[in-house]
């Protein structure tokens, strides 16, 4: 299974609109069965995203609700969910284990010390600098697994881009054949998230992408000729002008309290919007403090009714935990095309976006929807699956390696040859 981070199923079922040269994905569409459409978790992060797509349920079940931890007074510096012991549900990997199937993954989100992959190269950092090369060979598993795989360390001095990614990916299949292969492409977010989705950089990048699946793809059926090669992503992206700072907000209320001196930090807080990039998700510090509940409730009404914020709706409690997020969180402030979450504690509330695209908004935006295409022996050729919903991908590749995933409650997609 082969993650390519912030992919739009329109980049691959209308690539000539899009301007774009993608032959290796657009094969799929012949040679094997896809989705119009992939209806992702809220919000369309990564780590929600990709916990679901190893695991089959919502975020409400296995618990990664965000790409970092909620920490207003930044004593957690900055951490993300990048441990797999807080996934709090079976996963693809635990269930291949359970068989005496081996498994290797590289980069997939929060899979740090994950004990049922037996070759591992998670997804991690922290100072991104060289040095976290070492941090990096260090959390690697089994130990010295990274060396192995990767003849020139200086080459990881730029960090797991998605070159080395790939020739990781390709030596680990080669060298160690596992039964299940996991790997997590990252660059075409990153273009998206500074120039916009289908700006000329992201859909160059996208394009090498492509080259970097072909190479993935004779790595894996070179190990297994009877290898099923799923394609899938976690969100899409929508263009962005503006960020709004909705903690500014808060602060202005007298619902957080910045300390003395820069830059601007949280000493206090009542009220705090948990950053989502396209929205944000608001826990209040006293769960009974009803009055701080009611200043947080009309302060984003009239947020909302003020156009220049460019709010597209506003969740409440009831809503946003039926919507799948944090059972801590008592509102969701959900952003128009063109708006973000911005972090600023002081200066305007809104302001001109630093970037060209955000993901992050809730997923009843199809513009946010992701991607899905199997192909193998046993798949079906050119079968439009229509609209699916993530939870159903964990459950199909389950099933098609034959192995146990219980706790994923959707049953597997029709991908398969009919029986004669």
């Amino acid at each position: 299974m082969i993650s390519i981070d912030g992919l739009r199923p329109d980049a691959i079922l209308q690539a000539e609109q899009h301007h774009l040269q993608i032959p290796v994905l657009r094969q799929f569409l012949r040679n094997g069965s896809y989705a119009k459409e992939v209806v992702n978790v809220n919000p369309t992060l990564t780590y929600p995203n990709h916990t679901t797509l190893v695991t089959g349920v919502s975020p409400a079940e296995h618990g990664i609700y965000n790409n970092t931890l909620f920490d207003p007074t930044g004593k957690e510096q900055g951490a993300w969910y990048w441990y797999a012991p807080m996934i709090q549900s079976p996963t693809l990997w635990d269930a291949a284990r359970a068989k005496g199937l081996t498994s290797g993954s590289v980069r997939w989100p929060a899979t740090v010390n994950a004990r049922s992959i037996t070759y591992n190269v998670p997804d991690y950092w922290r100072s991104s600098s060289e040095v976290d090369r070492y941090l990096l060979d260090a959390v690697s598993t089994p130990s010295g697994i990274l060396h192995e795989l990767e003849e020139k360390a200086e080459s990881l001095q730029e960090g797991l881009t998605d070159e080395n990614i790939t020739r990781i990916s390709v030596g680990l299949m080669r060298a160690k054949h596992p039964d299940l292969m996991t790997v997590h492409l990252v660059e075409l977010d990153h273009q998206e998230h500074l120039h916009g989705p289908f700006s000329p950089e992201a859909n160059a990048t996208l394009e090498i992408i492509d080259r970097q699946v072909e190479r993935l793809k004779k790595a894996e059926l070179e190990a297994h000729l009877d290898a099923d090669i799923v394609i899938v992503s976690d969100h899409g992206f929508l263009p962005v002008k503006h960020s709004v700072n909705l903690n500014r907000a808060l602060v202005q209320a007298g619902l957080i309290t910045l300390g003395e001196g820069t830059p601007a930090h949280v000493t206090s807080w009542k009220a705090y919007a948990w950053d989502g990039g396209g929205s944000a998700a608001i826990r209040i510090h006293d769960k009974d403090d009803r009055a701080t509940i009611k200043a947080v409730g009309e302060l984003l009404a009239g947020f909302e009714a003020d156009s220049a914020n460019g709010v597209r709706k506003v969740l409440t409690r009831d809503q946003a935990i039926a919507a799948g997020e944090s059972p801590d969180v008592f509102f969701v402030v959900d952003w128009k095309s063109g708006y973000y979450f911005g972090g600023a504690l002081t200066g305007p509330v809104v302001s001109d976006a630093k970037l060209g695209g955000m993901h992050g908004y809730m997923n009843d935006t199809p513009q946010l929807h992701s991607v899905f295409l199997i192909e193998g022996p046993d798949i079906a050729q050119g079968k439009d699956l229509g609209v699916i919903d993530m939870r159903q991908i964990a459950p199909t590749i389950a099933h098609e390696m034959q192995i146990d995933l219980p706790s994923a409650g959707m049953t597997p997609l029709p991908v398969n040859l009919p029986q004669q």
